[in-house]
């Protein structure tokens, strides 16, 4: 199990930064506005989506699995990333989705930041 963690974390999205995600996520970025400001670091959003992932259907057991699989920074990526794509209607499952990244983190084929990049994309289409 350890090996698996330390695994996932070497190749977790450290390229993400938070104002990326936060313009790529902007329905996201309204709600973590409306519960207190702006959010400038990893453990304001953090704090944020662990309020938010019960609103959109993720399980308690999701979550924590993704926190201590991709670790809190990667962890908080993804759900900011599902909770957008669940508000947007390109996710049906926000649990099966989560788990997914998990899965795809723990086969070395997790890419989050081509996930925001190409949402970053898509607005400026």
């Amino acid at each position: 199990m350890e090996d698996w963690v330390t695994e996932a974390r070497k190749t977790r999205g450290t390229a993400l930064d938070l104002p990326t995600v936060m313009q790529a996520c902007p329905e996201f970025a309204s709600w973590a506005r409306n519960m207190g400001g702006y959010r400038k670091e990893w453990g304001d959003l953090h704090r944020v989506a662990g309020q938010l992932w019960p609103m959109i259907g993720v399980s308690e057991h999701a979550w924590n699995l993704a926190q201590t699989r991709l670790g809190p920074q990667i962890a908080t990526a993804a759900l900011v990333l599902t909770f957008d794509k669940h508000c947007a209607g390109e996710v049906a499952s926000p649990g099966g989705y989560l788990r997914g990244i998990v899965q795809k983190a723990g086969a070395g084929e997790l890419h989050l930041e081509r996930s925001f990049y190409g949402r970053l994309s898509g607005q400026a289409a």
